[in-house]
């Protein structure tokens, strides 16, 4: 199949100039990028079975388009294998839901895309969901996640230091991709909360800061576990908008043991990371004097246990689990799932297969 392809074609003498031309026109993270030649990005299109030219993102703030051609091209220079591509282009259908508020998301904040793949393509694709799953060493994780970031940056306008203006930022600004455990998961996979079958895969994101982890080894019982987490929960912004909530599988085993589902899970935790008006006072996190009564009133640091994206991740010999916080104008933004059409988990295989 031919594909014809509309992007601009540049000459460049040598690779790195490429590197160099990437850099000077602000369209890298900083890491050495993958040339994305027009053969390349052919490659990953008809990998991908989608039309170059049809549109997955519609930015209306900025009266833009996004193109599977031009997220292609951002993929190839994020070190993507051809069958990650219709991973990252459902990714950002998620991000172009309006709830999910790509635009504010993007040019503000401290906060990145946080992908999460679940179900058989997270296998299929090799995608890390044990040890170190916040870590390096996996090659979907880090380049799918990059891509995402990629596209953020060069097509929704999201440069750092110029548009985007994070005070801090995190790593995450890298690459921020992490798959749920289908081996070591007691429950059903996450996706089923948006009413997908669990036989489905899907991809999940969520506007986040960088993980906070709640380390608890010493206990086999639900209630310090909970506590630990929860603790971590409280640390953070009490500001609306909800939390992903990453349990280790040793945690997630405890829980699942005393007979809790996900839901009781996220109810216990929504119960226990609350603080005293009086204490967020203390801590800066809310303005104004002390107050009688402030000691008693209580703030939760989510307004529902459904505002907890929950799901079972990480390695399984020690006892840690893991708290994203959201986007600090997280009442704007809303994680969203996508599920994996039976096109697009095709394509993922038989690209898997090639391999």
């Amino acid at each position: 199949m031919s594909i014809e392809l509309t992007s601009a074609r540049l000459d460049v003498p040598g690779p790195q100039a490429v590197q160099d031309l990437f850099h000077g026109n602000g369209w890298s993270d900083g890491l050495p990028v993958i040339p994305p030649t027009p053969e390349l990005v052919a490659e990953f299109i008809a990998a991908s079975m989608l039309d170059p030219g049809q549109v997955i993102v519609r930015l209306r703030e900025q009266s833009r388009t996004i193109t599977v051609e031009q997220i292609a091209v951002n993929a190839v220079a994020a070190g993507c294998r051809p069958e990650y591509l219709p991973v990252v282009v459902t990714a950002l259908r998620a991000m172009n839901e309006e709830r999910f508020n790509l635009h504010s998301t993007t040019v503000s904040g401290a906060t990145a895309p946080l992908v999460i793949i679940s179900g058989t393509a997270a296998d299929l694709l090799g995608v890390n969901t044990g040890f170190s799953v916040f870590g390096s060493g996996h090659v979907a994780n880090a380049t799918i996640g990059r891509a995402v970031r990629l596209v953020c940056q060069n097509l929704c306008g999201g440069t750092p230091g110029i548009v985007d203006k994070a005070t801090m930022g995190h790593s995450g600004k890298f690459s921020y991709c992490i798959g749920e455990s289908t081996a070591r998961n007691p429950w059903m996979p996450l996706h089923t909360d948006w009413g997908l079958p669990a036989e489905a895969s899907a991809v999940t994101v969520f506007s986040g800061e960088a993980p906070i982890f709640a380390r608890n080894d010493w206990s086999s019982e639900p209630g310090p576990v909970l506590a630990t987490i929860a603790d971590a929960m409280k640390v953070s912004h009490f500001t609306g908008g909800g939390f992903t909530v990453v349990l280790g599988p040793l945690h997630a085993g405890i829980l699942a043991r005393s007979g809790m589902g996900r839901d009781d899970v996220r109810a216990a935790l929504c119960e226990r990371s609350v603080r005293s008006v009086a204490d967020l006072k203390r801590a800066g996190r809310v303005r104004g004097d002390i107050e009688p009564g402030d000691e008693d009133a209580l703030r939760p640091s989510v307004e529902r246990p459904q505002d907890i994206v929950l799901l079972v991740a990480g390695g399984h010999l020690y006892g840690y689990s893991a708290v994203v916080p959201p986007w600090i104008g997280g009442h704007e933004s809303k994680p969203v799932t996508v599920e994996l059409g039976r096109a697009e988990l095709d394509a993922c295989r038989i690209g898997a297969e090639k391999r």
